[in-house]
């Protein structure tokens, strides 16, 4: 039996490869659905360790991911997410810079925000031709093919759902009412509408340097104003349509319409091809939308559960995400 995981432990080694006194104190902090995160108090600095979550069902290299890529960011001199500051592999553990901040609520969400963000994504696109060491993002898709395939495969596994619960029930008669006649509509119309260029695969030009899961939900407000953003264990390269879309699709933290119009007008001019891109993220919003609809059924997947502690990631709670982000990808939706 593997010994528990001593995150004082972990953070001593970590503070003794920068040479840094040893922690006085080592705080859980609340968070992250799949790592965990504390608190380290090191002389008069703070660090944040953050351990990253593996499995034999899920092998991902979360904390190679991340590392490369604030590695990367820092190259850019882009200054808008943490600083990495060492890494045990053994452990799968990091110490980064402890960011002061509160989280960042979409009615507090202003325009200048948006720009912020625009701003950062634009910053680590500018030399992305240097970022030819970062791997592609989790579930990267490079033609509409791949998207389409991507989706299918989260539709697929929301068969295994069993009714053990009321709400399991319900969940089940949404998805065989909503969730499959749509995507029957949705996949018919994008494969009509990509014609031959459905597996074309897009050139390593037009392509985005990614945070992958990129929005406000990541992000933290400074004392000063200003925002830092966090979280990218799955950053990497991708279809830039993809990265703008679940910019503004984040189910938490969902964009107006005149914000999102902000994002995109601000991003879209700088990527080759902007016409195309444009074309393609008015093609796969709706694809998206159902994904992240997808997403929010998770929970009733054998094998998951919903937390009981949280009332906000309750079975209905969840439910009644994917019923808004469903009907989202409904509007979204312009049939031929």
């Amino acid at each position: 039996m593997n010994a528990p995981f001593d995150p004082a432990a972990a953070a001593e080694i970590l503070l003794t490869s920068l040479h840094l006194p040893g922690a006085s104190e080592v705080v859980p902090l609340p968070g992250g659905r799949n790592n965990q995160v504390w608190r380290v108090e090191s002389g008069a600095r703070r660090f944040l360790l953050k351990r990253y979550f593996w499995s034999e069902t899920d092998p991902r290299d979360r904390l190679g991911q991340e590392w490369a890529f604030l590695q990367y960011l820092r190259e850019v001199q882009s200054l808008d997410a943490p600083e990495p500051l060492a890494k045990d592999a053994s452990s799968r553990c990091a110490l980064l810079e402890f960011i002061e901040g509160t989280p960042v609520e979409i009615s507090d969400v202003t325009t200048g925000d948006v720009h912020a963000a625009a701003e950062f994504f634009l910053r680590m696109n500018a030399q992305r031709a240097t970022a030819g060491s970062l791997s592609p993002v989790s579930e990267a898709c490079f033609s509409i093919e791949s998207h389409l395939a991507t989706i299918n495969d989260r539709v697929s596994r929301l068969s295994s759902i069993a009714c053990d619960s009321e709400t399991h029930e319900a969940a089940k008669k949404f998805i065989q009412s909503t969730i499959l006649p749509f995507w029957t509509d949705l996949n018919r119309q994008i494969r009509s509408v990509a014609g031959s260029s459905l597996s074309s695969i897009l050139p390593p030009e037009e392509r985005c340097v990614s945070p992958s899961d990129f929005g406000f939900h990541n992000s933290l407000r400074q004392q000063d104003g200003t925002l830092r953003f966090l979280d990218f264990e799955y950053a990497g390269w991708d279809d830039p349509a993809k990265t703008m879309i679940d910019f503004c699709n984040q189910p938490d933290r969902l964009l107006p319409d005149h914000l999102a119009a902000i994002f995109h007008e601000q991003t879209i001019p700088s990527f080759p091809s902007p016409e195309s891109l444009r074309t393609r993220i008015t093609l796969l919003e709706p694809l998206y939308q159902l994904k992240w609809a997808c997403i929010c059924l998770n929970g009733f997947l054998p094998g998951h559960s919903f937390t009981a502690l949280n009332p906000d990631r309750s079975a209905s709670a969840q439910l009644t995400r994917a019923n808004v982000m469903a009907l989202r990808a409904a509007v979204s939706f312009k049939p031929a």
